[in-house]
């Protein structure tokens, strides 16, 4: 792709959608398509950028005259690093990853939403060395792993097994701190590596094989399609309980567009909102989103992305109706369990309850 100017430095912050500006304070190549961006967070902004291990941070950029949005997973760790920061690898064909990789330079300030995404563990849960932790990685998913990975060695004791799949040698991102943590923590870490080149994909007789010291452990999933896949339905198979298993799916949205119609004369006249332990009464105006009626309300619900991909603002439905204008996060288990995203979900009918997660 041709050469694309970066963000225009300057420190002003804005507040469409959420959105601050971070300045770039340091990159490092990780591998030949892969490189970190390190930001700097002014101590105005330390509290709307305090993180989870394995959260994300969402980036607007302008790319070919279009206003694109895009999250990458930061792959430091509260516990462990001083910055945040970021991996992207390029993707083929991927304008953002490629602007990303290409374009952007140290000191260059960029529109960044706050951190969010529930592929998290908190402290209490990193410590707890009476399960083990099992994580598994494939290609740049290793990025929120990591910060996982590092989060747990910092806390406690708790046995951790890392599968990392990789194409070839030279595409391992991170290799060279894994060799470290791995010496470091001889008898709490076990790494795995496996190499599509040599072993070819990842197959469900490896994955029994991999976990079968492990069972009864907490399992966090992030890579490719057919990678998640294929650990996810194997340890289903298994009989590991679904609650255990946490996978964590990008995708890249399409080009904005209008939102899909709502259905005419379905508008919803009372809306109540269960939020940190409080129900709040909305009644919304006509065409709004669940994320909308509560933000005109003066509510502070989760959010990040506003496009339907990022799944920061997911909540139930214990009562009544909400038609999502767009969906690109949630899994159809998800769906029947009743879990919507605010920033598409239209209430429908008379009366709709939503309950955001504490």
């Amino acid at each position: 792709m041709g050469a694309l100017a970066a963000a225009e430095p300057t420190p002003s912050a804005s507040t469409t959608a959420g959105e601050l500006r971070l300045q770039v304070c340091a990159i490092i190549s990780e591998t030949a398509d892969a490189r970190s961006l390190v930001f700097e967070v002014p101590e105005a902004l330390r509290a709307r950028f305090a993180y989870k291990p394995g959260q994300f941070l969402g980036f607007r950029v302008n790319v070919g005259g279009q206003r694109l949005t895009r999250c990458y997973s930061m792959s430091s760790s509260p516990w462990t690093d001083a910055r945040p920061q970021v991996t992207i690898k390029r993707v083929e064909g991927g304008r953002v990853s490629n602007w990303m990789n290409q374009c952007v330079q140290v000191g260059d300030w960029l529109d960044v939403l706050p951190p969010a995404g529930h592929f998290c563990l908190d402290p209490h849960q990193a410590a707890d060395a009476s399960r083990p932790l099992v994580l598994f990685g494939g290609g740049s998913g290793i990025t929120p792993v990591f910060s996982l990975l590092k989060a747990v060695l910092h806390s406690g004791q708790r046995p951790v097994l890392l599968v990392y799949a990789n194409r070839d040698e030279g595409s391992v991102i991170f290799r060279d701190e894994l060799r470290q943590l791995a010496r470091a923590h001889p008898e709490q870490l076990q790494v795995v590596h496996l190499l599509d080149s040599l072993q070819g994909y990842l197959q469900a007789a490896q994955v029994r094989q991999l976990v079968r010291q492990w069972r009864g452990a907490d399992y966090f999933i992030c890579g490719p399609g057919p990678f998640m896949d294929t650990v996810e339905a194997t340890l289903l198979a298994l009989g590991e309980p679904r609650e255990c298993i946490h996978v964590e799916r990008f995708v890249s949205p399409a080009d904005p567009s209008p939102a899909a119609a709502v259905a005419e004369g379905a508008g919803c006249e009372l809306l109540l909102v269960e939020l940190d332990g409080a129900t709040h009464q909305i009644v919304p105006r006509p065409g709004d989103t669940l994320l909308q009626s509560c933000r005109a309300a003066g509510l502070d619900v989760p959010f990040s992305c506003e496009e339907g991909f990022c799944g920061a603002c997911m909540c139930t439905v214990p009562e009544g109706q909400v038609q999502l204008a767009r969906n690109d996060v949630l899994s159809s288990a998800e769906l029947e369990a009743g879990w919507t995203l605010a920033c598409q979900g239209h209430p429908q009918g008379a009366r709709v309850r939503v309950q955001f997660p504490a």
